[in-house]
Parts: C-alpha cells; sequence; structure tokens
C-alpha cells in the first residue's frame, strides 16, 4: 500500500502517452475531376514530384470509382470500400486507407449522409460541397500531405487540373 491509504496503481498515471490512443490528424488536398483523365494527369504531376500512390485516396458514387482502368491511373488497381449511407441516393465509395477508416468510422457511428460524416471534421458549406461534387458523379481526390511541400505541390497541380475549387482539410479525431 502506498502511504496514502490507496492501493498502489490505484488513480491517474502520472504519465500518459495520449498518441497510442488518439488518432494522429491527418491533412488533405481535394479536388475533383470530371473523369479519370484528369485525374490521370494530376497523379503524373505528383508522382513526378515524389509523391507515392498511397498518398492518394478517391471518394465518389460506386460506380464512377469502379470505371477506373489501370491505364487511366497509372496501372494502378482500385480496391473500394463502400460506404452506404442511408441518406444518400447512390452507393459510395473510398478507396482503402486513413480517409476511408475515418468515414467508415463515422458511418458506424450513425451519421446518415456523406456530408453529415464530413460534418465531423468540415464547416457544413465544406461538407455540403464535398457531398454534392460525389453526388453530380465527379472524382474526388484526396492527396494526404505529409509536409509543407506536398501541400504546395499538390495544391499546384490540383489548382491546374480539377474541375472545381480546391481546399485543404484537417481530419482531427476519429
Amino acid at each position: 500500500m502506498e502511504q496514502s491509504g490507496r492501493p498502489r496503481g490505484f488513480g491517474p498515471a502520472p504519465h500518459v502517452d495520449k498518441s497510442v490512443t488518439e488518432l494522429q490528424p491527418l491533412r488533405f488536398a481535394v479536388g475533383a475531376f470530371h473523369n479519370w483523365e484528369g485525374v490521370g494527369g494530376a497523379l503524373q504531376d505528383l508522382s513526378s514530384g515524389g509523391m507515392t500512390a498511397n498518398s492518394f485516396n478517391y471518394l465518389g458514387l460506386q460506380h464512377v470509382l469502379s470505371s477506373a482502368t489501370p491505364a487511366t491511373i497509372a496501372g494502378a488497381q482500385l480496391p473500394l470500400r463502400e460506404l452506404p449511407f442511408p441518406g444518400n441516393a447512390g452507393l459510395i465509395s473510398c478507396t482503402p486507407g486513413p480517409l476511408a477508416e475515418r468515414l467508415a468510422g463515422r458511418l458506424g457511428a450513425g451519421a446518415p449522409t456523406l456530408k453529415v460524416a464530413l460534418g465531423r471534421w468540415l464547416i457544413p458549406r465544406h461538407a455540403a460541397h464535398v457531398e454534392k461534387r460525389v453526388e453530380d458523379g465527379k472524382i474526388t481526390l484526396w492527396i494526404q500531405l505529409l509536409d509543407n511541400d506536398d501541400e504546395r505541390r499538390a495544391y499546384q497541380s490540383l489548382l491546374n487540373r480539377s474541375s472545381s475549387s480546391v481546399g485543404v482539410h484537417d481530419l482531427i479525431g476519429e
């Protein structure tokens, strides 16, 4: 027994590493494309700048994302994770990775739509904008950013090649 009269180990730990239990913040540059050819141009820019394929996350309607061919996405295959939000008319999917994990977590917590799921991290107007682009059949490319150089390269490419506005969004928490 400790001097306080409590058994050893009872009470708060003096130092706890919270990074083990908390999800790390994720930062993404996001752009939308009308077709896979537009996506391919952006991927070419970004890959030549040193970004790797695991930095790219695709979010869109299942039938749009499944229409990709290896030739249109630089030889990569696109396995898809279905995100059946009950309030969205079409089946939404995302390529496996941190974005899909976070969205699946929100779906599992009861988010009825993509907009509500994204609203965990984005302001309502931005969440609605992303949902509208997906529902309009656009391919949204989410590029995970690890540093300022990644952000600069991604923004430059997306501004030159995407079919709508470009944003940077932080996903903090689950």
